[in-house]
């Protein structure tokens, strides 16, 4: 019953706010068939009465689904002004879940960036417990698309070490250590390619140690050693290698002016293999992501605290 009402103040607050599309998450169908009987006005009960208050006005209905068998469904549903879409990966938390919708709708042309939205949305992984309404405006997501492209090219192991990895380095960016902002920078994946290209500048700290990046206490081992010069290495499932790894730069990599070596390196490291490398700024903690020599996404974890948190 709870996302009945949900649907319904969901629904009457984008026609209230006139947003230019209502979006909506569904691991079944059930929360679009409830939807729907209010757009046809077919549930006569009082829950329709705020709705039938509200005068009729264009809006997009994005319906989002994980779910193959439920996005065919919706496919063949010919609604009009409704829009199916599907989410390859399930995500982890309701920010999250949000911005992959708002990321493939633009990629559909389904919004644009000046756009508003309402979303409803639920507990993740957990069918028809709809429970948040949010109010988005689309221009704040813009910039994750091409973070969610190198997502969808990463298979579930790569996607969870990396997503784990940017949380990290925007808690880094944000904190820093004894008040003072550190820079780093993480290279993830093709292991053997990177330690080939890459010397120690340090004792490992991390031989003999079956250290995993989703271990809280090696997250805190990194952050007090992330002061020092050199790489992290990290696997594809999240296995960290070493620490203080200098990374040869190799060929010539176009990056913005005014990022230093940790950024040259970066952007080297990544064209010359298949690896990601996520730095940390010194000169402000601001995050960036490297792939193919080129930066896919920056952002500055004081002001953003993304949908990893």
């Amino acid at each position: 019953m709870m996302a009945k009402y949900v649907i319904k103040h969901g629904l009457g607050l984008a026609y209230d706010i006139k947003a230019d599309a209502f979006m909506i998450f569904t691991e079944t169908g059930k929360s679009y068939e409830i939807l729907k009987s209010f757009l046809k006005k077919e549930d006569n009960s009082k829950l329709t009465k705020i709705l039938d208050k509200i005068p009729h006005r264009h809006m997009k209905i994005i319906v989002a689904t994980p779910n193959q068998i439920t996005y065919k469904k919706l496919s063949l549903d010919k609604e009009k002004d409704v829009y199916p879409i599907f989410i390859k990966h399930r995500e982890d938390n309701r920010c999250m879940i949000i911005s992959s919708g708002i990321v493939h709708a633009l990629k559909m042309k389904l919004l644009k960036e000046n756009n508003k939205i309402v979303a409803v949305v639920g507990e993740p992984k957990t069918p028809g417990k709809l429970d948040t309404i949010m109010v988005v405006n689309v221009k704040e997501h813009v910039k994750t698309i091409t973070l969610y492209e190198l997502f969808e090219t990463l298979d579930e192991k790569q996607k969870k070490t990396l997503k784990e990895i940017i949380k990290l380095a925007m808690e880094i960016g944000r904190e820093g250590r004894e008040g003072d902002y550190v820079g780093t920078i993480f290279v993830i994946g093709d292991t053997l390619n990177v330690m080939n290209m890459s010397k120690p500048l340090i004792l490992n700290p991390f031989a003999g140690h079956n250290a995993s990046i989703f271990d809280e206490n090696v997250k805190g081992t990194i952050k007090e050693l992330s002061s020092i010069d050199g790489a992290f290495i990290i696997t594809d499932d999240g296995k960290v290698i070493s620490a203080g790894r200098f990374l040869e730069i190799k060929g010539d990599v176009d990056i913005p002016k005014g990022l230093g070596a940790r950024h040259l390196a970066a952007a080297s490291i990544t064209k010359n293999t298949n690896a990601i490398a996520v730095t940390v700024s010194q000169s402000g903690g601001i995050v960036r992501v490297f792939k193919d020599g080129k930066i896919v996404f920056e952002t500055d974890p004081r002001a953003n605290i993304l949908f990893f948190d």
